[in-house]
């Protein structure tokens, strides 16, 4: 009931994410200002996650849920009428407001509908039809860039984007129902109960958060500076990895029940880590096309195993608040981490981010080994 409005509201991801860096760099934005709009859109997510948390548990989860569509479209609309950074920003923050409610609501939703033993496939599976839906809107906007100049391609991508948002928010009113476990108002308003496991978690996600938004604004840049890739060559590049995350959580979720959420997110980070270290150095695009695609499966077994271990320690009647904490402390290593990348590729080696994110990836799996996994 909730993976299809997920898929609507996901359409506008991978074109977004790809073009962004490219189509503002062209309006005149340098590498550090790139990085202030990922970081303009987690800020946002950094100030409302731990806010949708505590709604959520106070007042259910469909309603926030289903309100993540309206501003998810109200972004989309910005973005097709943008013509200053300015306009940029604002867009990014309002993306932002819908991601908060989105996802904290979802990954709740999942939590409150499955069993421990199958919270890692069905994590997977959440990410996976996010992702679907990202690649198929890519290729409706990338079909219109293939027919018309980029900013007249990006204002009809991103009107059509905003029409599937409101799709998807009279799919969600529709079809999505109250999953919350109804407590007593004493129980809601409690000190949230946060042991050292879910501290340990929040760190290590917060820490890979950091490392992964480190390259994702730089990422495109690099190639096109490197490689002097025409923006179709550049799909070409990234493609690949797109398609391997639309459908690999479906599996990997289930090796995360099979085996446990620490071995896949040890597994993750390293797989990750390696690739990152060796991108900058690789003699081709296909090699660069190959190797990030194995980055992107790394991060398919880590992400649903971070999901489902948080929602393994949440206790029922705070569910809500641990999952958007969680989610603030992914925002809080992720808000850091563009301009950071920005400022290192910019004015001091374009090498040293990926090198940079590669040990930092590493230093989350030995955390998650020692805190973990010699218990």
């Amino acid at each position: 009931m909730y993976l299809t409005p997920v898929f609507l509201g996901s359409v506008s991801f991978v074109f977004l994410n790809f073009l962004l860096p490219i189509y503002t760099r062209q309006l005149g934005a340098d590498a550090v200002a790139i990085g202030g709009m990922y970081t303009a859109f987690i800020v946002s997510m950094l100030l409302f996650r731990p806010v949708v948390g505590w709604a959520l548990d106070r007042f259910g989860r469909r309603w926030f849920f289903t309100g993540s569509f309206l501003f998810y479209a109200l972004a989309m609309v910005v973005f097709s009428g943008a013509e200053t950074l300015a306009d940029f920003f604002v867009a990014r923050a309002l993306q932002g407001i819908g991601a908060s409610l989105m996802w904290v609501s979802a990954r709740t939703i999942v939590v409150d509908l499955t069993a421990e033993g199958d919270r890692g496939r069905q994590m997977g599976r959440l990410t996976s039809r996010s992702v679907q839906g990202s690649m198929l809107g890519a290729v409706y906007g990338f079909t219109l860039l293939g027919m018309f100049p980029l900013p007249r391609a990006w204002q009809m991508a991103f009107a059509g984007y905003a029409l599937a948002a409101l799709v998807g928010l009279l799919v969600s009113l529709l079809r999505v129902r109250e999953t919350a476990v109804k407590v007593a108002a004493p129980s809601v308003n409690e000190p949230l109960p946060l042991d050292r496991g879910l501290l340990r978690l929040f760190a290590i996600v917060a820490l890979s958060g950091f490392a992964t938004t480190l390259i994702e604004p730089i990422y495109l840049i690099y190639l096109q500076d490197s490689f002097d890739l025409s923006v179709q060559g550049l799909a070409f590049a990234f493609f690949p990895a797109g398609i391997v995350f639309a459908v690999l959580p479906n599996y990997t979720g289930r090796l995360v029940d099979r085996f446990g959420r620490p071995r896949l997110m040890v597994l993750g980070f390293v797989s990750a880590a390696v690739v990152s270290i060796s991108l900058p150095w690789l003699p081709g695009i296909l090699w660069v096309a190959l190797m990030y695609t194995l980055s992107a499966a790394g991060r398919s077994m880590s992400l649903p195993a971070e999901d489902a271990m948080v929602g393994d320690l949440a206790p029922e009647s705070h569910r809500g608040r641990i999952m958007g904490y969680k989610e603030a402390a992914v925002a809080l290593g992720s808000a850091l981490g563009p301009p950071a990348g920005g400022w290192v590729y910019e004015y001091v080696a374009p090498e040293l981010a990926f090198v940079m994110n590669g040990l930092l990836l590493l230093v989350a799996a030995v955390l998650v080994w020692i805190w973990f996994m010699r218990r």
